[in-house]
This record gives C-alpha cells, sequence and structure tokens, in this order.
C-alpha cells in the first residue's frame, strides 16, 4: 500500500493539481489564451486513448517495467516543459508525451498491485493506498507556488520532474512482488467486457464525471483568483480542495466494504453537482461557499478514484485488470480533455465559467446516474 500510495501520490495525478497554477504564467510570458492553453485537451483525449494499450500491457508484462518506463519518461517531459520557447504547438506536443508517460504511473498500474494483494477489506486498503495523494496535492499547490513565485515557472517544471523521478523509483525499489490473484475471474480479457452492460455503465459515467471534475480542475487556480483572491490564496483553496479528496477518499473506501458500490457511487458523483451550482454568480467576498463549492468536488474526487478499480474488481476480476481499467482511465482522459476544452472556451467566449458550471453540474448528476443504473445490471456478476 505504501508503495502504491508513494507511487501515485507524485505521478500523473499528482499533476492535475498543479497544472492550473501554470495557466497565468503561460498567458503572461507567451500571450496565450487560456481558450488556447485548454485546448491541451485533445492532446489529453489522444494521449488517453492508448490507456486501454497501456493496460494490457501491463497485464501481460507485468506492472513493474511499463512503470519504470513512465517514471522516466514523465521526468524528461517535464524537463523538456522548462525549456519551451512559446511555440504553442511544441507545448501541445510535450502535453500529449506527459500524459502518455503519466498513464503508467498512475491508478492504471498502481491500483492492481492493491487488487491483487486484498479481497475482503478490498475498498478500504485502496483507500488507505491512493490516500498519499492527498498529502502531495494539499502541499505541493502552495509549495510550487511559491516556486514560481521565487524562481519562475521553469524552474517549478524542473522540481514537478525531479519529484516523480526520484518518488517513483523509490516506490517501485520497494514494491514486494505481487501474489497472484486468487478470485475466479468474471472476464479473462477486455474483448469480454464490452458485452457486459455494466461495462458500459461504467465507462460513460466515468466520462460523465469527469467533465466537469476535469475542467475544474483543469481551470481551479484560474476560476478562484477570479473570484476575487490572489494567486497564493487560490493555492491555499486548491490545498482544501485536496483535503477534501482525502475525506472522499476514505469515507468511499469504508462504505465500499459495507454498503453496495453503485449506490455509494452514486451519492459520491452527485454531491458535486450542488458544489458546480455553488461555485456560480459567487464573489469574492464569499470565501465559505467558494470553499465549499472548492470542497464537495474533491470530495467526489477522492471516492471516484476508489470506486472504479473497486468497481473493475468486483464485476470483472483481476485477470484484465490493468486493461479495464486502462479502458476507464481512457474514458477519464476523455472528459478531462472535453471538461479543460469546455470550461477554458466557455471561459474565452463569456468572460466567466458559471455557465461551464451550470453543465458540469448536470454532466455529475448524468454520470451518477450511469453508477446507480450498474446496480441494476446483474449480466457482469
Amino acid at each position: 500500500m505504501l508503495s502504491a500510495g508513494l507511487g501515485v501520490a507524485t505521478g500523473v495525478s499528482l499533476f492535475a493539481y498543479l497544472v492550473s497554477l501554470f495557466i497565468r504564467q503561460y498567458a503572461a510570458e507567451f500571450g496565450w489564451s487560456r481558450g488556447e492553453i485548454a485546448s491541451t485537451a485533445f492532446a489529453t483525449l489522444a494521449a488517453g486513448l492508448t490507456a486501454p494499450f497501456i493496460g494490457r500491457l501491463a497485464d501481460r508484462v507485468g506492472v513493474r517495467p511499463v512503470i519504470l518506463v513512465s517514471v522516466l519518461g514523465f521526468g524528461a517531459v517535464c524537463v523538456a516543459m522548462a525549456n519551451q520557447t512559446g511555440d504553442i504547438r511544441f507545448y501541445y506536443a510535450l502535453y500529449f508525451l506527459l500524459i502518455l508517460f503519466g498513464l503508467g504511473t498512475g491508478s492504471l498500474t498502481w491500483t492492481r498491485v492493491v487488487g491483487v494483494a486484498f479481497a475482503r477489506s478490498r475498498g478500504l486498503a485502496l483507500s488507505v493506498a491512493l490516500s498519499l495523494i492527498t498529502v502531495t496535492a494539499m502541499l505541493m499547490p502552495p509549495l510550487l507556488q511559491s516556486v514560481i513565485d521565487a524562481h519562475g515557472w521553469r524552474v517549478a517544471w524542473l522540481v514537478l520532474g525531479a519529484l516523480c523521478v526520484g518518488a517513483g523509483l523509490l516506490a517501485l525499489v520497494i514494491m514486494p512482488a505481487p501474489p497472484a490473484p486468487t478470485e475466479t475471474a468474471a472476464v479473462s480479457n477486455l474483448a469480454q467486457a464490452v458485452r457486459v452492460p455494466a461495462f458500459w455503465l461504467a465507462v460513460t459515467g466515468m466520462f460523465l464525471i469527469n467533465v466537469p471534475s476535469g475542467g475544474i480542475m483543469n481551470q481551479m487556480a484560474a476560476l478562484i483568483a477570479d473570484k476575487g483572491f490572489t494567486e497564493i490564496e487560490a493555492a491555499r483553496i486548491m490545498s482544501a480542495f485536496a483535503i477534501a479528496v482525502f475525506l472522499g477518499r476514505l469515507i468511499a473506501g469504508v462504505c465500499l466494504d459495507v454498503f453496495p458500490a453503485h449506490i455509494v457511487a452514486f451519492a459520491s458523483m452527485a454531491a458535486p453537482a450542488i458544489g458546480c451550482l455553488l461555485l456560480t454568480n459567487v464573489g469574492g467576498a464569499a470565501l465559505a461557499i467558494v470553499i465549499l463549492g472548492i470542497v464537495l468536488a474533491g470530495m467526489s474526487q477522492g471516492a471516484e478514484g476508489d470506486i472504479a478499480p473497486f468497481i473493475v474488481a468486483r464485476r470483472f476480476g483481476l485477470t484484465a485488470f490493468s486493461g479495464m481499467m486502462g479502458a476507464m482511465s481512457a474514458a477519464t482522459a476523455a472528459g478531462t480533455a472535453v471538461g479543460a476544452l469546455l470550461f477554458g472556451r466557455v471561459h474565452d467566449h463569456t468572460g466567466s465559467y458559471d455557465i461551464a458550471l451550470a453543465l458540469g453540474a448536470a454532466s455529475f448528476l448524468a454520470g451518477a446516474l450511469c453508477y446507480l443504473a450498474i446496480g441494476r445490471s446483474q449480466q457482469a456478476a
């Protein structure tokens, strides 16, 4: 659990919490608009579609070599990010590579280690293992913002790359050899899974909840700053988001071992719809409302990290676990891409995120209903 937690906490999952800190820096130095920056959504989508293949590779050759290549590649791209010259096409290409290598540093690979080792208390084990990301996500926004303020955004990219490579290699060193799966697999490959209604409900739900979730995370620092807060205050509010992710992950992990997974998923994914509505038309003076909206979104983000691997393991077994998680990761990447593009373009055209937040509330609710419907499907059991 410690190995998986350390790996996830310093890979692409952490990058998702920090990417919005660079938006204003790029705009100031290169003159890029938020919509242009948000167009990295296409790179995210293109890279995310490779997730099932990366997952299948991990199922075949093992997670260790996939993680090693991914960690080293992610660090190398961070170095390249620090040496940008202002050509936005180069930025898009680097972003594609960052997500491509980053897929192997996230839950697609690391949750397999935990899923194989635990059965009866798998929900709690996943939440404990993945909760370390909330520590780094809480500490890193203000720390990285301080680095940006003192030394510039280029040095911040180097710091991020060094953290990923150093911690990722350490996680590999302490990772024990995973035991062989002992459970009977419901499906042996992805081709069998696509014939099951529960698979499409899970993938569709993951896409829908990540549209607003991805948009909020991609634009979070700018969204909060638009409410009248300073950049360092925005970074601190982002830390509150990370705390909420921790609470959501822990609560969901405990509940998954006790209550039906589809009920836990529905409750977790419907709550941030309220958060989106709270964030619309809020001025800088309404600090409590802004924090509450961000916290509700954060708790859902934390629960999602537990729910996806838990449902995959419970419904489909562990034989093709990484391939299945690759499909979920592809849906996550696609939703994140659409959300980032939606939020960025809406802001460019309206000067506000309010319309995007309202649409995000509807998307959260639709995704929650998909997970509720999984409970009615008996074909994947």
